[in-house]
């Protein structure tokens, strides 16, 4: 039967049923996800529309049972069309009900950050970055050098050394791969020499702030676990990038008092400022490639072409993608080649791995390479709460597509993708 066989009477008995088992546990039961987009709207209560339509269907005569998710798209001209056409409502928003937010998130998008950087704060603050390797000496994760990739344009910095906060900086882009600044000079010699430099615009307070003489009010706000600042105030060993609170950054900011005021957000947040920012950084990326004494000229060349999915790169990935995989457009003169993982942030292997790409319309492209859709690794659609839905719906896009499996080879450029490109 057809979606459009669906009557009033199946939909309300799935209703019930979604009341009677709990979101969770029927969306579990049912094997569909929450949706990030349409609602059905039923008795001032939000549904997940794809799953109610899906179940309806079992509710029908003939005992067809429920459609699975994999069998049909939800979004604007299936589920939500002939929940309308049945007399329902339907929500269409970008932010799912009920959804947390980060703990570091403030209610204006961006987040708080805390860095420890005694040995290099006179450098990186007077420079305007952050810099850190990408993973410990033994070559093990590390959550503070991780967060240098979660760090977007807009957050907040604040800037800790010496016991006391000397600075607060707003980041202007993505964090990039780059060499360990040269002015570090025996600084962390024991650091590999290639890590991770985020551009951040510092302000100095021009009276600093000292933690310690406030404890009785930051202790109680401190995160349970990757905290920058022990429950004495000081700084705690092994801490470089933290995130922070909203409590805490609250209780910082109204002890930081007049000082708040100092720092200049206008430039910085502006998205022309970013843009610029952020064409900086893959400039600075570009210049460090040029300047390699260990690739030859041609292998360079490539590498430069791929920043704009041209040469080798493109080559490479046309022989894995021949579409776009929304659009479906398959014209390559109309496809951008798109680093999943960006290029910025790719190893040199990485920024010609064919594997590390997509083939996208240009509006695709856009959303994708700013992190307002993403894919899962079986090629379901995304997306952001930041998204605007009406752009959305009028590109055309289903918000709760399927777009087809992704191979394995390009499974951990999305994951790298979805946790750090991607505006959750």
């Amino acid at each position: 039967m057809a979606l459009s066989d669906i009557n009033r009477a199946a939909v309300i008995s799935a209703i019930e049923e979604f009341d009677r088992r709990g979101r969770d546990a029927f969306l579990q039961q049912h094997g569909f996800g929450r949706s990030r987009a349409y609602f059905l709207r039923f008795d001032d209560k939000l549904y997940d529309s794809k799953a109610i339509i899906g179940v309806a269907h079992g509710y029908l005569e003939g005992d067809w049972g429920p459609l699975p998710a994999t069998q049909f798209n939800g979004g604007e001209a299936t589920v939500a069309e002939n929940l309308r056409t049945l007399g329902f409502e339907v929500q269409v928003t970008a932010i799912p009900p009920a959804a947390a937010e980060p703990g570091n998130i403030s209610p204006k998008g961006f987040a708080y950050w805390w860095v420890n950087n005694k040995q290099t704060h006179s450098h990186e603050i007077g420079g305007n970055y952050l810099w850190s390797p990408t993973v410990r000496t033994d070559g093990a994760r590390n959550e503070f050098y991780e967060n240098m990739k979660r760090v977007r344009p807009g957050d907040v910095v604040f800037a800790f050394a010496g016991g006391e906060i000397k600075a607060v900086g707003v980041c202007a882009a993505p964090a990039i791969l780059a060499p360990k600044p040269r002015e570090f000079g025996a600084t962390g010699d024991a650091w590999s020499n290639e890590g991770w430099r985020l551009p951040v615009e510092f302000t100095r307070l021009r009276r600093p702030f000292r933690p310690k003489e406030h404890m009785e009010v930051l202790q109680p706000t401190l995160p349970d676990k990757y905290s920058p600042i022990q429950p004495n105030g000081n700084g705690n060993q092994g801490a470089y990038l933290a995130a922070v609170p909203i409590a805490m950054a609250d209780a910082v900011i109204d002890l930081l008092g007049t000082r708040w005021a100092e720092i200049d957000f206008g430039a910085i947040s502006k998205p022309t400022y970013q843009a610029e920012a952020f064409e900086a950084s893959e400039d600075a990326v570009e210049q460090e490639l040029r300047n390699r004494t260990d690739l030859d000229e041609t292998e360079k060349l490539q590498l430069v072409k791929s920043r704009r999915g041209q040469g080798v790169y493109r080559k490479n990935l046309v022989g894995f993608e021949n579409a776009c995989r929304i659009t479906r457009v398959a014209n390559l003169r109309h496809l951008r080649a798109s680093h999943i993982k960006p290029w910025r942030a790719s190893t040199t292997y990485e920024k010609l791995d064919g594997n590390n790409g997509l083939l996208l319309s240009p509006h695709i492209d856009h959303l994708f390479d700013q992190g307002f859709i993403t894919f899962t690794d079986d090629g379901s659609l995304v997306v952001s709460k930041e998204s605007d839905a009406d752009t959305m719906i009028r590109w055309g896009i289903e918000p709760e597509g399927n777009y087809g499996p992704f191979r394995a080879e390009q499974l951990p450029y999305l994951a790298f993708h979805r946790e750090f490109v991607f505006r959750q």
